[in-house]
């Protein structure tokens, strides 16, 4: 059983629920969506919706215990350019995000220890995943 927790951006959604369906089986994982995704963990707005965030991570494995919690991040996401988070390259952003996941799935291991935590990034304009 899988938690997934992407931006809620819906050019990347159909992509997201495929890679999903391949991976875990239809029906068989949880599908979260917030602005930024792991910019929610790293630098939220409001340090009260990471504890919703996390709440509603709680219920879940309470409920179906899941083995996965997979964060994905995209290109060209306004979360973070509302944050006036700018990018000189595809590269650099693509690095920025990096950073950005490896912290958040840092942060979701200490609170999940048997669970696994992994993160993708999705290049939007592509339609594609990255890593």
């Amino acid at each position: 059983y899988g938690y997934v927790y992407t931006c809620y951006d819906p050019k990347i959604r159909d992509q997201v629920i495929l890679y999903c369906d391949e991976r875990f089986g239809k029906g068989n994982y949880f599908l979260d969506s917030d602005p930024g995704a792991a910019k929610n963990f790293t630098r939220p707005k409001n340090p009260n919706f990471t504890d919703m965030v996390l709440w509603k991570m709680d219920l879940a494995v309470k409920v179906h215990p899941f083995n996965v919690l997979l964060v994905i991040n995209h290109s060209l996401c306004g979360a973070y350019a509302d944050d006036g988070i700018t990018f000189t390259s595809p590269e650099a952003e693509a690095a920025y995000h990096k950073t950005e996941m490896e912290r958040a799935v840092a942060i979701l291991q200490q609170r999940y220890p048997d669970v696994k935590v992994e993160h993708k990034f999705f290049l939007k304009s592509e339609q594609m995943f990255k890593w």
